[in-house]
Order: structure tokens, then sequence, then C-alpha cells
């Protein structure tokens, strides 16, 4: 059956959304992101729920303050024998402010990717963002999925995740271009949306 809608971006109530904070009993595959093994039968069959990891986020905020705490520790202590010491202070508190501002976007990575669900259904590939009593998502239908990839840095690697790109034809979010990023089991998460290209 082809499926004639274009990817939606709907902005709905949060009491008909997935609760970031908390999984549904009944549900196997939200969280650990596995499988559905329901045998339910509808259109609208869920096939795979998970929810993406901060891990990696945290990796990154810890390295950043390790790496840029000792670069920012010796400049103020000058150890590099600046003859003007106000100049390597003055580095000091450059390396302080770009840590801060690294740290920053990723405590706002970290708090986008915990209020983030992903969904494969029978009939689309959805990405839900809840925010207070909203929710924010956008569902690429069946029929307009052209292609996936999967990508996985090291630091991704390391903790079993990666990024699954669904790809419509478009390269951005308006033209149905959709991510699933720090998704645990990701090459199964690849092969569930491979087995929805029409």
């Amino acid at each position: 059956m082809t499926n004639s809608q274009q990817p939606t971006e709907t902005d709905a109530s949060a009491t008909d959304s997935l609760d970031p904070d908390s999984a549904p009993p009944d549900d196997p595959t939200l969280g650990d992101g596995s499988r559905a093994t329901s045998s339910e039968q509808s259109d609208e069959e869920v096939r795979y729920r998970a929810r993406p990891t901060i891990r990696p986020q945290l990796a990154w905020s810890a390295l950043t303050v390790i790496v840029g705490g000792a670069i920012a520790g010796a400049l103020f202590a000058n150890v590099l024998g600046l003859e003007d010491r106000q100049l390597s202070v003055i580095g000091g508190m450059a390396v302080v402010f770009v840590v801060v501002a690294i740290l920053g976007r990723l405590v706002v990575q970290m708090y986008v990717l915990r209020r983030t669900s992903y969904t494969i259904t029978s009939s689309a590939v959805r990405y839900e963002f809840s925010l207070w009593f909203r929710t924010r998502s956008r569902e690429v239908p069946r029929s307009k999925i052209r292609a996936c990839q999967h990508e996985r840095d090291r630091v991704q690697k390391v903790f079993g995740v990666g990024t699954v790109t669904v790809l419509t034809g478009g390269t951005n979010a308006s033209l149905g271009y959709v991510e699933f990023s720090n998704v645990p089991n990701s090459e199964a998460v690849r092969d569930v949306i491979r087995e929805q290209i029409p």
C-alpha cells in the first residue's frame, strides 16, 4: 500500500506522548533498545522503541574538565615561564571560558537526549522530544524512507551506541531528515529501519 503522506512535524499534548522518565511496564523495548515482542498485527505495531543514552556526553564532559583544567592550571602557574605573567593569566582565563562554553553545550545536549525517544512502527519512523507539558514530534512515513546510514565515533563505540540517520532524499529536518543520536544497539536499529524501506 502506498502512503502519500509527507514528513510531518507536530506539536501535541504530552498526554499523548511517551513519558521520557518512566517506561510502561509492558513495553519490552523501551530503555534497553531491544526489539518489540508483541504479537500485534495492526498498522501501528511498534517494532522498536528506545531512548538515547547520555554516557558519551558525560565522557566528553569529564575529558573537557580534565584537559581544560590542566591547561588552565599550567597557564595560571605560568609553567611556560612567560615574562609577562599577566598574559599567562589572561590565557588561563580564556581556557576557562572555553571549557565552560563546551560544558554548557554538553549539558544542553544531555538535557535534550534525556527528553527524547525514538520509535519505529510498521508504518513510520518517529522522533519525539518532550518538554514540560508539551511534546514535539517528527514522523517520516515508511513510503518516504529512501535509505539509512549508521555512524559511530570512538567514544560511542566504547559505550556500544551509535547514530542512525533516516534519509528521505533531503539533508535537513525540513525535508524529512531524521537522526537517532546515541541510540543503544544502533546496528539493530539500522537493520529494523532497512526493513521499512519500500
